[in-house]
Formats: C-alpha cells, sequence, structure tokens
C-alpha cells in the first residue's frame, strides 16, 4: 500500500501539477526553464545591477545636466554681477574725479594728476561696455523675465558714455590755466560745474542708477541658479536611493522565484529517487522539466536507471554463464582426470615390455658383436671355407649383414628410448590430480609437450629454442603441461590454416629471469594473427577463432585460469594482423598463496 501511495501522490506532482504550475507562470517561466542554473542567477544578478546602475546612471546624468545649467547660470550671474559692478565702479569713480576737477583747478599739478585717474576710469568703462556687448551676444546669456535689462541699457544710453568721454576731453583741452590766474581759475571752475549739471552729465549718471536695479536682478538670478543646483543635487541623492531601493527588492524577488525554479525539479527529483528505492522499480523515469543543470541530472538519473537495470541483466546473464562455465569446467576436469588416468594406464602398459626390450638391447648388441667378432676370426683361421658355406655367406651377403646388423641395433635402441621418452611424458601428463605444488623443470615440460605433439610438428615447421638459465619454479607440472599443450596447439593450428601466408612457418619458444624473482616463457608463431577486436575476448570461456567443430573457447580461458588463479601468474598476448601472435607466461618462482 506504502508503494501505491507513494507512486499515486508523485505522478500528479510531475504531470498534472507542473503542467498546471506552468501554465500559470506563463511564458517568462518557460523562458527561464531553458536556462542554466548559473545563467539564472547569472540573469537575476545582471537585472538587479542594471537596474541599480541604470538608476544611479540616470540619477547622476539628470542631476549633473540641471546642476550643470544651475552652475551655467550661476557663472553667468557671476560674470554679469562683474562686469556691471565693473561698468557701476568706472561710472561713479568718473564722476567723482570729474566733480574734483573743479576745487583743483587752482592747483595745476594735481588737477593733471586727477585727470589722469579719469583717463584710466574711462578706459576701464570703454572695455567693459565692448565686453557687456559681446557678452549678451553669447549663447551663455539667459533671457528670463529680467533678461532685457541689460540690452535695454545699452540701447538706452548708447553712445552716451563715448559722448561724455569726448565732451570731457574736450572741455579739459580747451581749459588753459597757464599763466594761472584768478580769471582763468573762476573761468575753469565755472565750465567744469556747468558740465558737471549738464544734461549729458546726468544722463550719465543715469547708467549708474539703472545699473543698480540690474544688478539686484543678477543677484536674484545668482540666487535662482543657487536654489536650482542644491535641488539637482538633492534629486540626484534621491533618484540614486530609488534604484538602489528598487534593485533590492527586485533582487529580492527574483531570488525568491529562482530558489523556486532550482528547488521544485530538484524536488520532483528527490521524489523519483525514494520512489525508485522503494520499489526497485527501475523502469519509471524522472520527468525532465528544464534544460538546465537539473534537467541534465534528471536526464543523468534516467540514463542511470537505465544502465542499473542493464546491469541487472548482465548480472543475471553473466551468473548464467559462470554456471554453464563452472559445469563446463567440472565437465572438461572430469575429461581430463578421465583422460589421465587411461593416458596413465596405457603409459603403464607400455612401460613395462619397452623397458623389458631397452633393457635387452646393451647385451644383444653385446652378443652380436661377439659373434661378428668370431666370424671375422673364423675367416682369418680358415682362408679357404667348404663350398657350402661360402655358398650360404655369398647368399646372405655378409659383409652387408656385418655391417647393417650394429646399426640396426642401435635404431632399435634409439627408437626404445624415443618410446620411453613418451611414455615418461605421457605419465608426467597424466598427473592432473596433483595435490601439492612442487619444483617444476619448465624447460623438460616444453620438451615433453613437443615430444608429444611431435606427430604434429610436420616438415616445415621450425621450432626455434631460445631457452635462457632459469631455475626451476614452484607449481603443478602437469598443470602447465596442460597451458604449454594448449598455446603450442594453437600456434600449431596457426601456421597449418590455409590464408596463412608464410613461407617459411616457425615458432619460437623462449625462456628468461625477470626481476630475480620471476620467469617468463614467450611461445610466438608467424602466423596470421589475431585481429584487435578478438584479443580482448581470446580468454573468455567458449570464445573461438576457429571454425566451428575445430575448437572448444574452453583451452586459452583454462590456461588463463590455470596461470593467473594456480600460480598467481600472468598471461598476456600480443598479436599483429600478418605478423603473428605472441603469448607471454610470467610465472613467479616461489609460489604465491592467498592467506
Amino acid at each position: 500500500m506504502a508503494s501505491k501511495t507513494q507512486g499515486s501522490d508523485f505522478v500528479p506532482v510531475s504531470g498534472d501539477i507542473a503542467v498546471g504550475e506552468s501554465s500559470r507562470r506563463g511564458w517568462f517561466i518557460r523562458v527561464t526553464n531553458g536556462l542554466s542554473i548559473g545563467n539564472k542567477i547569472k540573469c537575476g544578478y545582471a537585472v538587479a545591477l542594471s537596474v541599480g546602475i541604470l538608476g544611479t546612471t540616470i540619477g547622476l546624468i539628470l542631476g549633473d545636466y540641471y546642476q550643470g545649467q544651475a552652475l551655467q547660470q550661476q557663472e553667468n550671474a557671476f560674470r554679469e554681477l562683474n562686469l556691471l559692478h565693473r561698468l557701476q565702479a568706472g561710472i561713479l569713480q568718473t564722476r567723482t574725479h570729474q566733480q574734483q576737477l573743479i576745487p583743483l583747478a587752482a592747483n595745476p599739478d594735481l588737477y593733471k594728476d586727477e585727470y589722469k585717474h579719469i583717463i584710466v576710469h574711462i578706459a576701464e568703462i570703454e572695455q567693459v561696455w565692448s565686453e557687456i556687448k559681446d557678452y549678451i551676444k553669447t549663447a551663455n546669456y539667459a533671457k528670463e523675465k529680467h533678461g532685457e535689462n541689460i540690452p535695454l541699457l545699452l540701447k538706452t544710453y548708447e553712445g552716451i558714455p563715448q559722448t561724455y568721454i569726448d565732451q570731457l576731453e574736450e572741455l579739459f583741452e580747451q581749459i588753459d590755466l597757464s599763466p594761472l590766474t584768478d580769471n582763468k581759475i573762476a573761468i575753469a571752475q565755472q565750465r567744469l560745474l556747468k558740465f558737471t549739471n549738464s544734461e549729458l552729465a546726468l544722463k550719465f549718471d543715469g547708467i549708474s542708477d539703472e545699473l543698480i536695479t540690474i544688478i539686484d536682478a543678477s543677484y536674484e538670478d545668482l540666487k535662482a541658479a543657487t536654489t536650482t543646483s542644491k535641488t539637482a543635487a538633492q534629486m540626484r541623492i534621491q533618484i540614486m536611493a530609488a534604484s538602489i531601493l528598487l534593485s533590492v527588492l527586485i533582487a529580492t524577488i527574483l531570488a525568491l522565484f529562482t530558489s523556486r525554479t532550482i528547488t521544485y525539479p530538484i524536488k520532483v527529483l528527490t521524489n523519483m529517487a525514494q520512489r525508485v528505492t522503494k520499489e526497485s522499480n527501475f523502469d519509471v523515469q524522472a520527468p525532465v522539466i528544464t534544460t538546465d543543470e537539473i534537467g541534465i541530472l534528471a536526464t543523468a538519473f534516467n540514463q542511470v536507471l537505465h544502465r542499473v537495470k542493464c546491469l541487472l541483466e548482465e548480472q543475471q546473464a553473466a551468473a548464467f554463464r559462470q554456471q554453464q562455465m563452472q559445469e563446463a569446467q567440472l565437465l572438461q576436469s572430469e575429461k581430463m582426470s578421465s583422460l589421465g588416468r587411461m593416458v596413465a594406464g596405457i603409459a603403464h602398459e607400455i612401460n613395462n615390455p619397452v623397458n623389458f626390450i631397452y633393457g635387452n638391447l646393451d647385451p644383444a648388441i653385446q652378443h652380436v658383436d661377439d659373434l661378428l667378432a668370431l666370424l671375422q676370426t673364423y675367416r682369418q683361421e680358415v682362408p679357404n671355407p667348404p663350398l657350402a658355406v661360402e655358398a650360404y655367406a655369398t647368399e646372405i651377403d655378409t659383409e652387408f649383414v656385418e655391417e647393417d646388423l650394429p646399426k640396426l641395433l642401435q635404431s632399435m635402441k634409439f627408437g626404445a628410448d624415443r618410446v620411453r621418452q613418451i611414455v615418461l611424458s605421457l605419465k608426467n601428463f597424466s598427473r592432473l590430480d596433483e595435490a601439492e605444488a612442487h619444483a617444476v623443470n619448465l624447460h623438460e615440460c616444453i620438451e615433453s609437450t613437443l615430444l608429444i605433439l611431435n606427430s604434429r610438428i610436420k616438415k616445415g615447421i621450425t621450432i626455434e629454442r631460445l631457452y635462457g638459465n632459469i631455475p626451476s619454479v614452484e607449481g603443478f607440472s602437469s598443470s602447465l603441461y596442460q597451458v604449454f599443450m594448449n598455446i603450442i596447439n594453437n600456434a600449431l593450428d596457426a601456421l597449418e590454416e590455409e590464408h596463412n601466408s608464410q613461407d617459411y612457418p616457425r615458432i619460437t619458444i623462449a625462456t628468461e629471469l625477470q626481476d630475480k624473482n620471476w620467469v617468463v616463457i614467450r611461445i610466438a608463431d608467424n602466423g596470421s594473427g589475431i585481429a584487435s577486436d578478438m584479443q580482448e575476448r581470446i580468454f573468455e570461456m567458449f570464445f573461438t577463432t576457429k571454425a566451428r567443430g575445430v575448437g572448444t573457447g574452453m583451452g586459452l580461458s583454462i590456461s588463463h585460469q590455470i596461470v593467473v588463479e594456480k600460480h598467481g601468474g600472468r598471461l598476456m598476448c600480443k598479436s599483429e594482423v600478418g605478423n603473428g601472435t605472441e603469448f607471454i607466461i610470467s610465472l613467479p618462482i616461489q609460489l604465491i598463496r592467498n592467506s
């Protein structure tokens, strides 16, 4: 019931609820589901930072814009005030010094000095008047509600300063005080006083009066510009603060949303993992909601489930194959044991008569030698034998018998010795049920194997022996006989294949001592070789590269088991198509026993 409940609870979460949730959150969710987790976090940070940076930038730009305008207005106001104050000061100083000329008419030196001051101020008036004209023509001159005051002043009093200056210079030139007399002083003072109270002088004074109003307006402009500058600075700070708060709010919303989009698929995947663990059902598949890392994880999880399912199936198949292999090994062991007993019985039966024959050959040879010596003595003592003896000697060809009989006996001795060696090899090979490891002479094992396989080593196949100085190893001789028998048999099969293109078939057997603790036996042929894709499987049970009915696929597998598992050694194969095959057997000198 628990499994069914878990399954029924889970399916709506991964199906209907997921679809409903996705449809409610709209296209934005579908777009963000296509982003990776890193990109989602990056986009969240980017949006939040963008809002903050954009708001700060807008605040800075607007604040700088308005503050720049305010500063420009301040600069214009300061410039106007400077020009107007300079013009006002020049006019007042000129009028003051001009009025001082009246009492100084009685003192020509002071009179001239005072006039020099007037000339200086007149020059200042002319320069400032020209600067004001240039200023109102510039783009920085702001035409606000009081902006027409300065142009109106210039227009109203156009030519007045210059006329006043010209008439004052003309008056100064007309007044002649030398020689100084009371009458000249009185006339000069009267003319200066008249000029001081003239309509032109009053208009000239009117410029100063107008400047007071214009200066007050400029001060108002300066005050307004200062206020605008402070307002712009406050507005900039307010915009920046609002943008920062907005970015924090957006970052919080995006953080919650990102957390939701990340945790929801993880929760779905976790529920699926719990269901698989509980039910041990590897046929289910986790829903892939997004294409980000969680989606990749869900895909990988599904692949793992599929892989686990395949591994379980492979494990069951391997267990079945292992059972088959064990049964085959038992059958093979029983066959080899039966064969060993049969070979041992045959070898024993052959060994007795062979030993009898071999043991009697030496006395027989000695007897024949004695008889031949007697025949030679007879020839010497009886040079003219009877006709019947001479005729029989001619009939049996006595000279040939004397020459061939020792050779015949030696050949019989060699054959008997060969049979004894074969019987001994069969007896050694038949000891398949050895219980204890003992010292094994590998060279004798190899030679005995070659002796047994001598009938297969046909004419034209060369056996090249490259034996090194190696000690005996601790092991099981009969099992090693079986290894050498299987490998050399395979080499002979490879050399006898129809598609083998070697003109001089050869098997090379080399032995060497390695690292003082290992003996290495290399058995190589120059046959057609083994394809690389098959080399990885040659030690598998029932795998064979031979034609059906020729190989059982068990020889190399059993050899690998004998070398690796029974003797703690190594068995490797190196082969290249067209260049032959080499088997490398590494055996420890002292048998490695498992504790």
